[in-house]
């Protein structure tokens, strides 16, 4: 495990991925497979480098059949609790100020321990809230 990196799987399936504010590769670092739905990268570049202009392709359609989502403390403490799709407890763990999270596949929950600033990014288009999420004490819903 790369330090300051935690991949959080149940038999062999990925659930979430952490990166903690003190993981800090150098240069361009894609830290997703290609074939996730959403790609996430750490890019870190000294002053006076120049990103050469570009657009991206216009071309390219993405199916997207999964939600993933990305989840940025700005600041405060919350702790996730990551679950299987049965809702049986993966993983807990604290995540503070410049800490990330990736949810990948099941579910989660979060309380907050201290008050805290969240940036979170999913896929679009917005479907509902009916057709989201399923919460926990819903009745069973067959995934």
């Amino acid at each position: 495990m790369d330090q300051g990196k935690e991949v959080i799987e149940k038999n062999g399936q990925i659930f979430a991925l952490v990166f903690r504010k003190s993981y800090r590769p150098e240069g361009v670092n894609f830290l997703t497979p290609d074939d996730y739905t959403l790609q996430l990268g750490m890019i870190g570049h000294p002053a006076g480098r120049h990103i050469r202009d570009h657009v991206h392709n216009p071309q390219i359609h993405y199916k997207v059949d999964t939600t993933q989502e990305f989840l940025y403390v700005e600041s405060g403490k919350i702790k996730v609790t990551i679950y299987d799709y049965d809702w049986n407890i993966i993983h807990e763990t604290d995540l503070g100020p410049g800490d990330i999270i990736l949810q990948v596949s099941g579910g989660h929950g979060f309380d907050v321990l201290e008050p805290c600033y969240l940036i979170e990014v999913k896929q679009g288009p917005f479907p509902g809230d009916k057709l989201m999420k399923f919460y926990r004490e819903d009745p069973k819903v067959i995934l």
